[in-house]
């Protein structure tokens, strides 16, 4: 898992994410982008395979 660092963009809103923010927010906000990054990875990973949909599509 990355941990991300003010400046980096938020997985949220894609904004940069501001200086100041509590340690607790920016480990939250690394978890969020850590699952967003394996839902991308899976979907790909499903396509044109013929497998079982995750209905993301």
């Amino acid at each position: 898992m990355k941990i991300l660092k003010p400046g980096d963009l938020c997985p949220c809103c894609g904004q940069p994410i501001p200086e100041g923010l509590p340690a607790w927010n920016m480990v939250v906000l690394g978890y969020i982008a850590e699952g967003m990054a394996l839902r991308d990875a899976r979907a790909t990973a499903g396509q044109g395979e013929g497998g079982q949909s995750d209905g993301m599509e």
